[in-house]
């Protein structure tokens, strides 16, 4: 069974492609949201509060850890589920990596920044253990700048200058980002028609699909979807 992870900064149509995914493909299941694995929030409401009334090295290491969580269920998914399902995954790795190092880079200072290699490590050798008994492909939905989707936030969200700092560094760091183990990439413009990207994707992803389930799946290193 492959998985799909589609990664982007805040406003980048994540959601809206697992989405349009969910509805174009055959068989699929939407993994759980990332806010479930984490203690402090139950419901998602409860995530912005959270995040402004925690230290930065704590929201950025409980990221690392829910979303290591995370990806030991979307393991075991792969594994109990039949080989005509496809797994998507909002939000992938390279997302939440990018968002701990922006926390920690916008909020703390520089003499007391974190180092979150140690918890990035756990969290590629995790994504590691998923890719090695399953395809997976990473889509990426890039933007260039963040002003370019700004019209996709909420009011608060727009008029808030540290959320904006945040988001700038969020963007700057999932630039930054190199390629994560094993997943092979199709690339977005995240500003470009969302129903026009994900009808595109869906015949790209339809092709490779089935090239998965029959044991084919070479030749995807790396490609743009236009």
């Amino acid at each position: 069974m492959p998985a799909v992870f589609v990664d982007g900064v805040d406003g980048a149509g994540k959601t809206t492609m697992i989405r349009e995914l969910a509805q174009s493909l055959p068989t699929v299941h939407i993994a759980d949201p990332l806010w479930r694995y984490l203690p402090a929030v139950t419901v998602p409401t409860d995530f912005a509060a959270w995040v402004t009334s925690t230290s930065a090295a704590e929201v950025a290491t409980a990221l690392i850890d829910a979303y290591i969580h995370r990806l030991d269920d979307i393991r075991w998914r792969l594994e109990s589920t039949g080989p005509d399902t496809v797994v998507l995954v909002d939000r992938g790795p390279r997302t939440i990596a990018a968002s701990a190092l922006a926390h920690v880079t916008t909020r703390d200072s520089p003499d007391t920044t974190p180092d979150l290699g140690p918890a990035l490590k756990r969290l590629r050798n995790a994504l590691r253990e998923v890719v090695h008994s399953d395809d997976c492909i990473t889509v990426e939905l890039r933007v260039t700048r963040y002003q370019a989707i700004l019209h996709r936030l909420s009011n608060n969200e727009r008029a808030d200058p540290r959320y904006l700092r945040y988001l700038s560094a969020f963007l700057q760091q999932f630039k930054a980002e190199p390629p994560w183990p094993g997943t092979r990439a199709i690339a977005l413009d995240a500003t470009a028609d969302l129903a026009a990207n994900a009808s595109s994707l869906q015949a790209n992803l339809s092709a490779w699909i089935g090239g998965v389930t029959r044991g084919s799946s070479g030749g995807w290193a790396c490609c743009t979807v236009r």
